[in-house]
């Protein structure tokens, strides 16, 4: 799989740093990345910054921009006027024809203030739409709610609605609160404009959408104008919601970066707990009287429960084999939790199975605690359980 990261850059060397740095940590499993910076650039550090990346990483190509226009970002919002909206939007055509000259598979098309989350590019490409963004949210008034940067129609409405349909100032509040909160939850969903972090496939690109501009269309902003077009095109866009990305919109959310980066680790850290809560319970709830327990499960426990396990096992051997017992264990949901001293996990479990021929199910509640082992791998260390 080859992609082309596309941005053009005209960003404070801070905010650039992150937005590389995130570029860097990028998972690139199976995936060939190239990257493609139109420098626009005004600061001579970010320009320096640009040449560092390209020194860290390979296949990486800086355009030089010519332009000289200034474009101005304070403590309040982001300054556009027509010219720098079409200048941009020239550099995102020539990053989608040189996209398309040198067949890449995938261009992620992505403005320079974005922290991504590592996993970014792998889910965008799991779900293999010709084009979706990665939400991020953001203030765009510093007393504003942060709100993601798609919308469902026109210029920028949140909220669905029937043409022709007469609605009441309520519906409509209550409407922009479902599709907000929805946006909220880890999903892929349709939307109706997209943009600033946006994965486009081959396909897409030679369908024929790009950022020009459509004459009889007043709205504000490339994006609005590319979007137009890909609909017109018969191609759908799409959100998904499951890493969003942070923005660093000024300066000021630059103090909240580290704590973003530090949810990073958290979400891995919990992804693997809830992994091993499901392979560990799983393995040590399925059984069958011919066969026994699954020959894998003793790695998902520490030495201390280990021992304690096998010998209530031993206890209920006998009892598993007269009566012909066979069960599937599944982790119905699981839920990580740290209080003061240790991590520990809440759990539901459904137990499947026939004794003496005889269906039965039955859940199972616990609490499990968890310990690091001597290569820092962690372990299930105990569990408490509750039978209902």
């Amino acid at each position: 799989m080859k992609i082309l990261v596309g941005s053009p850059v005209h960003q404070k060397p801070n905010i650039l740093n992150h937005f590389l740095k995130s570029l860097l940590n990028l998972n690139k499993e199976n995936i060939e990345l190239h990257y493609l910076f139109v420098d626009d650039n005004e600061s001579i550090d970010s320009m320096l910054i640009l040449e560092q990346f390209s020194k860290l990483e390979k296949n990486v190509t800086i355009y030089k921009s010519e332009s000289s226009e200034h474009y101005d970002c304070n403590e309040e919002t982001h300054i556009w006027n027509e010219q720098l909206i079409w200048k941009v939007a020239n550099f995102k055509n020539m990053i989608l024809r040189i996209a398309e000259d040198f067949e890449f598979d995938y261009l992620f098309l992505i403005d320079s203030d974005l922290v991504l989350h590592p996993d970014t590019l792998q889910q965008l490409l799991r779900v293999e739409k010709d084009i979706i963004s990665n939400i991020f949210w953001t203030k765009w008034q510093p007393d504003f709610p942060e709100l993601p940067q798609v919308w469902l129609f026109d210029q920028y409405q949140q909220y669905n609605f029937s043409r022709g349909e007469v609605i009441t100032e309520k519906e409509l509040i209550d409407r922009n609160k479902e599709f907000l909160s929805m946006l909220r939850n880890p999903g892929v969903y349709e939307v109706g404009g997209l943009g600033a972090c946006t994965l486009i496939s081959k396909n897409a690109i030679k369908k024929g959408v790009n950022f020009s501009e459509i004459k009889n269309i007043s709205f504000w902003g490339e994006d609005r104008h590319f979007c137009i077009r890909a609909q017109a095109l018969g191609m759908k866009l799409y959100v998904d919601t499951h890493y969003p990305a942070y923005h660093i919109y000024r300066e000021c959310d630059l103090i909240n970066v580290p704590e973003y980066n530090l949810s990073l680790n958290n979400q891995t850290e919990v992804a693997l707990l809830e992994d091993l809560v499901i392979n560990g319970m799983e393995s040590l709830g399925t059984f069958h009287y011919k066969n026994g327990y699954p020959h894998d499960w003793k790695q998902y426990f520490s030495e201390e429960i280990k021992s304690s396990l096998l010998s209530e096992m031993d206890k209920e051997y006998k009892n598993t084999v007269e009566n012909k017992i066979i069960v599937n264990a599944t982790i119905l949901n699981t839920d990580i939790e740290m209080d003061a001293n240790r991590i520990y996990a809440r759990f539901s479990m459904m137990n499947d199975g026939v004794q003496n021929g005889l269906h039965f199910m039955d859940e199972v509640q616990g609490i499990i605690y968890f310990s690091k082992g001597n290569n820092q791998q962690w372990l299930i260390d105990s569990i408490a359980i509750e039978e209902n």
